[in-house]
Protein backbone atom coordinates (compact mmCIF):
# COMPACT_ATOMS: atom_id res chain seq x y z
CA UNK A 1 0.00 0.00 0.00
CA UNK A 2 1.49 3.50 -1.25
CA UNK A 3 1.52 6.11 1.69
CA UNK A 4 0.59 9.26 1.56
CA UNK A 5 2.37 12.16 2.13
CA UNK A 6 2.40 15.87 3.70
CA UNK A 7 4.47 18.17 2.50
CA UNK A 8 5.34 21.46 4.79
CA UNK A 9 7.19 23.70 2.91
CA UNK A 10 7.35 27.77 3.97
CA UNK A 11 7.34 29.90 1.09
CA UNK A 12 9.89 32.32 0.30
CA UNK A 13 9.78 35.34 -2.68
CA UNK A 14 12.15 33.07 -5.23
CA UNK A 15 9.21 33.59 -7.52
CA UNK A 16 9.56 36.99 -7.46
CA UNK A 17 13.48 37.47 -7.57
CA UNK A 18 13.32 35.00 -10.44
CA UNK A 19 11.06 36.80 -12.51
CA UNK A 20 13.02 40.44 -11.66
CA UNK A 21 16.17 38.71 -13.54
CA UNK A 22 14.33 37.66 -16.47
CA UNK A 23 12.32 41.22 -16.77
CA UNK A 24 8.90 38.97 -16.78
CA UNK A 25 5.63 40.74 -16.37
CA UNK A 26 6.95 43.86 -16.69
CA UNK A 27 9.32 43.53 -13.84
CA UNK A 28 12.52 45.54 -13.68
CA UNK A 29 14.44 44.39 -10.24
CA UNK A 30 14.22 47.66 -9.36
CA UNK A 31 11.47 46.73 -7.09
CA UNK A 32 11.56 46.01 -3.21
CA UNK A 33 10.32 43.06 -1.27
CA UNK A 34 9.50 45.32 1.54
CA UNK A 35 6.97 47.75 -0.77
CA UNK A 36 4.00 46.51 0.23
CA UNK A 37 1.68 49.10 -2.04
CA UNK A 38 3.27 48.10 -5.00
CA UNK A 39 2.31 44.44 -4.21
CA UNK A 40 -0.41 44.71 -2.69
CA UNK A 41 -1.52 46.78 -6.69
CA UNK A 42 -0.06 43.50 -8.39
CA UNK A 43 -2.40 41.10 -6.29
CA UNK A 44 -5.58 43.09 -7.47
CA UNK A 45 -4.08 42.02 -11.38
CA UNK A 46 -4.95 39.12 -12.16
CA UNK A 47 -3.16 39.19 -15.67
CA UNK A 48 0.15 39.66 -13.62
CA UNK A 49 -0.85 36.79 -11.03
CA UNK A 50 -1.27 34.53 -14.63
CA UNK A 51 2.05 36.24 -16.02
CA UNK A 52 3.88 34.46 -13.01
CA UNK A 53 1.79 31.20 -13.02
CA UNK A 54 3.17 30.47 -16.91
CA UNK A 55 6.04 31.97 -16.49
CA UNK A 56 6.24 29.32 -13.61
CA UNK A 57 5.41 26.71 -15.75
CA UNK A 58 7.74 27.32 -17.85
CA UNK A 59 10.42 25.81 -15.59
CA UNK A 60 9.06 25.40 -12.30
CA UNK A 61 12.61 23.94 -10.93
CA UNK A 62 14.42 27.19 -12.03
CA UNK A 63 11.90 29.84 -11.05
CA UNK A 64 11.29 28.70 -7.68
CA UNK A 65 13.15 27.80 -4.82
CA UNK A 66 10.48 25.81 -3.04
CA UNK A 67 9.10 23.73 -6.39
CA UNK A 68 13.28 22.89 -6.72
CA UNK A 69 13.31 20.94 -3.65
CA UNK A 70 9.48 19.75 -4.10
CA UNK A 71 9.69 18.48 -7.42
CA UNK A 72 12.54 16.20 -6.83
CA UNK A 73 11.33 14.43 -3.76
CA UNK A 74 7.56 14.35 -5.68
CA UNK A 75 9.44 12.73 -8.82
CA UNK A 76 7.83 9.68 -10.19
CA UNK A 77 5.18 9.85 -7.46
CA UNK A 78 1.15 10.08 -8.33
CA UNK A 79 0.13 13.79 -6.85
CA UNK A 80 -3.01 12.08 -5.87
CA UNK A 81 -1.11 10.60 -3.05
CA UNK A 82 0.61 14.13 -1.72
CA UNK A 83 -1.13 16.81 0.09
CA UNK A 84 0.95 19.92 0.34
CA UNK A 85 0.59 22.60 3.17
CA UNK A 86 2.40 26.19 2.36
CA UNK A 87 2.92 28.59 4.85
CA UNK A 88 3.31 32.15 3.65
CA UNK A 89 4.63 35.54 5.59
CA UNK A 90 2.04 38.00 6.19
CA UNK A 91 3.21 40.17 3.57
CA UNK A 92 2.17 40.81 -0.06
CA UNK A 93 4.81 39.21 -1.73
CA UNK A 94 4.76 36.16 0.63
CA UNK A 95 0.77 36.01 -0.83
CA UNK A 96 1.47 36.98 -4.20
CA UNK A 97 3.68 33.83 -4.72
CA UNK A 98 1.81 31.81 -2.48
CA UNK A 99 -1.04 32.00 -4.91
CA UNK A 100 1.09 31.59 -7.53
CA UNK A 101 2.62 28.40 -6.10
CA UNK A 102 -1.25 27.35 -5.60
CA UNK A 103 -2.18 27.53 -8.79
CA UNK A 104 0.82 25.69 -10.29
CA UNK A 105 0.70 23.14 -7.70
CA UNK A 106 -3.71 22.42 -7.79
CA UNK A 107 -2.96 22.16 -12.17
CA UNK A 108 -0.62 19.28 -11.56
CA UNK A 109 -3.00 17.21 -9.48
CA UNK A 110 -1.73 18.05 -5.71
CA UNK A 111 -3.68 18.33 -2.87
CA UNK A 112 -3.22 22.30 -1.13
CA UNK A 113 -3.67 22.99 2.21
CA UNK A 114 -3.50 27.16 2.86
CA UNK A 115 -1.20 27.35 6.43
CA UNK A 116 -1.62 30.26 8.64
CA UNK A 117 0.00 33.38 7.71
CA UNK A 118 3.23 34.27 9.85
CA UNK A 119 4.36 37.90 10.54
CA UNK A 120 7.42 38.99 7.79
CA UNK A 121 8.19 42.17 9.93
CA UNK A 122 7.62 44.45 6.98
CA UNK A 123 3.71 44.77 7.03
CA UNK A 124 3.55 45.35 10.75
CA UNK A 125 6.06 47.74 10.73
CA UNK A 126 4.58 50.07 8.07
CA UNK A 127 0.93 50.08 10.76
CA UNK A 128 2.54 49.65 13.67
CA UNK A 129 5.87 51.33 15.72
CA UNK A 130 9.05 49.25 15.61
CA UNK A 131 8.82 47.92 19.35
CA UNK A 132 4.99 45.71 18.06
CA UNK A 133 6.68 44.69 15.02
CA UNK A 134 9.37 42.93 16.62
CA UNK A 135 6.97 41.41 19.15
CA UNK A 136 4.62 40.61 16.43
CA UNK A 137 7.58 38.60 14.66
CA UNK A 138 8.87 36.86 17.56
CA UNK A 139 5.34 35.92 19.07
CA UNK A 140 4.38 34.06 15.87
CA UNK A 141 7.78 32.83 14.98
CA UNK A 142 6.70 30.87 18.44
CA UNK A 143 3.20 30.07 17.53
CA UNK A 144 4.52 29.15 14.13
CA UNK A 145 6.92 26.08 15.44
CA UNK A 146 3.98 24.98 17.92
CA UNK A 147 0.87 24.51 15.14
CA UNK A 148 3.77 23.06 13.23
CA UNK A 149 4.82 20.11 15.90
CA UNK A 150 0.82 19.55 16.54
CA UNK A 151 0.37 19.04 12.68
CA UNK A 152 3.23 17.14 12.11
CA UNK A 153 2.05 14.88 14.63
CA UNK A 154 -1.52 14.88 13.77
CA UNK A 155 -0.74 13.48 10.11
CA UNK A 156 1.79 10.89 11.36
CA UNK A 157 -1.51 9.77 13.53
CA UNK A 158 -3.34 9.30 10.63
CA UNK A 159 -0.89 7.35 8.72
CA UNK A 160 0.40 9.92 6.54
CA UNK A 161 4.99 10.04 5.93
CA UNK A 162 5.40 14.20 6.80
CA UNK A 163 7.77 15.95 5.26
CA UNK A 164 9.22 19.28 6.45
CA UNK A 165 10.41 21.57 3.19
CA UNK A 166 12.51 24.78 5.18
CA UNK A 167 13.68 26.14 1.72
CA UNK A 168 12.04 29.53 1.32
CA UNK A 169 11.14 31.69 3.29
CA UNK A 170 13.03 34.17 6.14
CA UNK A 171 15.54 32.87 8.12
CA UNK A 172 13.81 32.29 10.89
CA UNK A 173 10.16 30.79 9.67
CA UNK A 174 12.76 28.26 7.68
CA UNK A 175 14.89 27.55 11.35
CA UNK A 176 11.37 26.79 12.96
CA UNK A 177 10.20 24.93 10.15
CA UNK A 178 13.60 22.74 10.53
CA UNK A 179 13.55 22.41 13.95
CA UNK A 180 9.76 21.57 14.02
CA UNK A 181 10.82 18.30 11.48
CA UNK A 182 13.63 17.84 13.89
CA UNK A 183 11.02 17.61 16.79
CA UNK A 184 8.67 15.18 15.61
CA UNK A 185 11.42 12.89 14.16
CA UNK A 186 10.18 13.54 10.03
CA UNK A 187 12.24 13.73 7.47
CA UNK A 188 13.83 17.51 6.79
CA UNK A 189 14.93 17.97 2.97
CA UNK A 190 16.93 21.60 1.52
CA UNK A 191 18.65 22.25 -1.53
CA UNK A 192 20.91 25.15 -2.15
CA UNK A 193 20.97 26.55 -5.07
CA UNK A 194 24.21 25.85 -5.91
CA UNK A 195 23.50 22.02 -5.20
CA UNK A 196 22.72 19.21 -7.74
CA UNK A 197 20.23 17.43 -6.09
CA UNK A 198 18.19 17.53 -2.51
CA UNK A 199 19.93 16.88 0.89
CA UNK A 200 17.94 14.79 3.72
CA UNK A 201 19.29 17.00 6.65
CA UNK A 202 20.50 14.49 9.80
CA UNK A 203 18.19 13.93 12.67
CA UNK A 204 19.88 16.73 14.37
CA UNK A 205 17.41 16.73 17.63
CA UNK A 206 15.91 13.77 20.01
CA UNK A 207 14.94 14.13 23.36
CA UNK A 208 16.05 10.61 24.88
CA UNK A 209 13.54 8.23 27.28
CA UNK A 210 13.31 5.23 29.61
CA UNK A 211 16.83 3.56 28.97
CA UNK A 212 18.19 5.58 27.11
CA UNK A 213 18.00 8.00 29.27
CA UNK A 214 19.76 5.54 31.97
CA UNK A 215 22.71 5.07 29.48
CA UNK A 216 23.24 8.63 28.93
CA UNK A 217 23.37 9.29 32.45
CA UNK A 218 25.95 6.02 32.85
CA UNK A 219 27.83 8.05 30.27
CA UNK A 220 27.95 11.17 31.31
CA UNK A 221 31.58 11.55 32.80
CA UNK A 222 32.61 11.23 28.87
CA UNK A 223 35.16 8.54 29.67
CA UNK A 224 35.20 6.15 26.95
CA UNK A 225 33.75 2.64 27.42
CA UNK A 226 35.63 -0.61 26.36
CA UNK A 227 36.74 -3.86 26.53
CA UNK A 228 34.21 -5.92 28.82
CA UNK A 229 32.45 -2.47 30.21
CA UNK A 230 31.31 -2.04 26.85
CA UNK A 231 30.58 -5.26 26.19
CA UNK A 232 28.40 -5.48 29.33
CA UNK A 233 26.51 -2.32 28.41
CA UNK A 234 25.88 -3.03 24.72
CA UNK A 235 23.82 -6.38 26.45
CA UNK A 236 22.10 -4.26 28.28
CA UNK A 237 21.42 -1.36 26.31
CA UNK A 238 21.86 -2.99 22.30
CA UNK A 239 18.72 -1.11 21.28
CA UNK A 240 19.56 2.22 22.99
CA UNK A 241 22.89 2.49 21.62
CA UNK A 242 21.94 2.46 18.44
CA UNK A 243 18.83 4.88 17.85
CA UNK A 244 21.46 7.67 20.32
CA UNK A 245 23.76 7.02 17.57
CA UNK A 246 21.50 7.60 14.60
CA UNK A 247 20.76 10.97 16.53
CA UNK A 248 24.05 11.92 17.57
CA UNK A 249 23.93 11.68 21.42
CA UNK A 250 26.56 8.87 21.43
CA UNK A 251 29.74 7.91 19.26
CA UNK A 252 30.41 4.09 18.66
CA UNK A 253 34.23 3.76 17.25
CA UNK A 254 34.67 0.75 14.77
CA UNK A 255 37.88 -1.05 14.01
CA UNK A 256 38.67 -1.35 9.94
CA UNK A 257 37.01 -4.63 9.93
CA UNK A 258 33.22 -2.49 11.14
CA UNK A 259 33.88 -4.28 14.76
CA UNK A 260 32.20 -2.06 17.57
CA UNK A 261 35.07 -1.95 20.29
CA UNK A 262 34.40 2.00 22.05
CA UNK A 263 31.62 4.18 22.85
CA UNK A 264 31.38 7.55 24.86
CA UNK A 265 28.69 10.35 25.13
CA UNK A 266 28.70 13.24 22.70
CA UNK A 267 29.19 16.94 23.12
CA UNK A 268 25.59 16.74 22.41
CA UNK A 269 24.34 14.00 24.35
CA UNK A 270 26.63 15.56 27.33
CA UNK A 271 24.40 18.96 27.01
CA UNK A 272 20.92 17.31 26.72
CA UNK A 273 21.61 15.39 29.98
CA UNK A 274 22.94 18.46 31.93
CA UNK A 275 20.04 20.57 30.55
CA UNK A 276 17.38 18.34 29.90
CA UNK A 277 17.30 15.67 31.96
CA UNK A 278 20.00 16.25 34.83
CA UNK A 279 23.18 14.32 34.94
Amino acid sequence: MIKKEFHIITVGASIISNAQKQKIAGLTGKEKVSDENFWKEKLDDFKFINKLVQFLKTDPKRNSAELNTFLRIAENKDPKNINVYLISTKTKIGELCKIVLERFLKDCGYTIFTGVEISGYFWESTVYDETFAKDEFKRDISELLDRLIYLAIKKKEESFKVYFNPTGGLKAHVIACALAGFLTDCEVYYMHEEFKDVVSLPLLFYLPKGKEVELLQLLSDKQPRSGKEFEDLKTMYENEIKRLEIYGLVEVKRNEFGQEFRMKITNKGKLIVNELIGG
